[in-house]
């Protein structure tokens, strides 16, 4: 695989700055974010080209956006493509530098990305990076005060979590974790780990110094569970190992064939299909700079461009991009290495008014006033 410029694949958890590259002294790119009917707008408008008349060129550019912060992990969860013993023979080492990150947000700013939510996730931890509350400020720096990433929780101590920019941002950590410490530790974590995540999330909860982070739960027994009755026991224990907080969400994980890595999930398949949202709402970016077909892809099998050495509207509308929205509107998915072996589109759960709902609210954070 060829290295792209300026990516940082290499072992060192703490990257140097390229000297090719001068984004933290760059003047960010000036925006004016989203009011909340300009997202309005925006979403109806990408409905439209996604659903009421699909389009493999569409006429707006993403909001929902995903950057990796490093695709190294401390766990080893065995619902992930981290637990394969060659995964970083496919996809190499690579931490993302704050010089590198200001690349990426210039150009999503000089694209006519307005929204001020991002997402520091795609593989990896994100506090693997010594230099993540580096990155976090160049995000604020560029307008992205909206914080919303997957954490395993591990790694939030209060001398990592007093390190984040602080003034005018929020946070949101979604943390899979399970009422059960049995059942997280074989599924997800290590030995002993159990009771550091619990206590990590239980320091955020408890005190007030930390009410610009907010938790989501995911309870992750349904990995291994099949019983309605027993998950929903889960899922209340899960709620009642933590203190009473508005800063506090729980809700049980649904898992999906993640670009075909589980294919035991695969017995969902071939019910009805429906058209995938994410190609036409979403832009996954590697932390070397590859734009991949959706947070999900973390072992690059659609790699649809690369941010590092071209626009982003060259990503959005490019051939690769345009080909792979083709195949999904001809229902095509297996013409798409990383769409293959999905079952997404086969899930009616997450075409639901339900899910929509919680997405806007959560993920796309439509109704935040920050």
């Amino acid at each position: 695989m060829t290295k792209a410029p300026f990516a940082n694949r290499r072992d060192d958890p703490t990257p140097s700055s390229s000297p090719a590259d001068d984004g933290p002294t760059r003047t960010p790119h000036p925006v004016r974010c989203f009011s909340f009917f300009e997202k309005l707008q925006h979403y109806g408008r990408a409905f439209w080209h996604y659903r009421l008349v699909p389009t493999a060129a569409p006429s707006y550019v993403p909001e929902d956006i995903s950057i990796e912060i490093t695709n190294v992990c401390n766990f080893r969860c065995v619902f992930c493509p981290q637990s394969a013993p060659q995964h970083h023979h496919v996809v190499p080492k690579s931490y993302l530098s704050p010089e590198c990150a200001a690349t990426f947000l210039q150009k999503l700013r000089e694209g006519g990305v307005r929204t001020n939510v991002i997402h520091w996730t795609h593989d990896g931890e994100p506090f693997v990076n010594k230099r993540f509350h580096e990155i976090c400020a160049v995000g604020v720096r560029y307008g992205f005060n909206e914080m919303y990433f997957a954490t395993n929780g591990m790694l939030c101590t209060p001398e990592r979590l007093a390190q984040l920019p602080r003034a005018d941002c929020g946070y949101t950590f979604t943390i899979d974790f399970s009422a059960d410490e049995a059942t997280f530790e074989r599924v997800r974590g290590t030995p002993g780990s159990w009771a550091r995540v619990r206590a990590n999330i239980a320091r955020i909860l408890a005190d007030p110094d930390y009410d610009h982070i907010t938790v989501e739960l995911r309870e992750i027994s349904t990995f291994v569970e099949s019983d309605p009755a027993l998950i929903a026991r889960r899922e209340r224990a899960l709620r009642g190992l933590f203190p009473s907080s508005r800063r506090l969400r729980v809700r049980s994980k649904v898992f999906h064939n993640a670009c075909g890595f589980l294919p035991r999930l695969r017995r969902r398949r071939r019910v009805r299909y429906r058209l995938c949202p994410y190609p036409w709402t979403s832009l996954s970016v590697a932390s070397n700079g590859e734009v991949v077909a959706s947070s999900r892809d973390l072992r690059h099998q659609s790699v649809l461009g690369n941010l590092f050495t071209q626009s982003l509207d060259d990503v959005w509308n490019g051939a690769p991009m345009q080909a792979l929205r083709r195949h999904l509107i001809d229902e095509r998915p297996d013409r798409n290495g990383a769409c293959a072996g999905c079952d997404l589109p086969y899930d009616p759960a997450k075409f639901t008014l339900a899910n929509i709902w919680r997405t806007s609210s959560g993920r796309l954070r439509l109704f935040s006033r920050r």
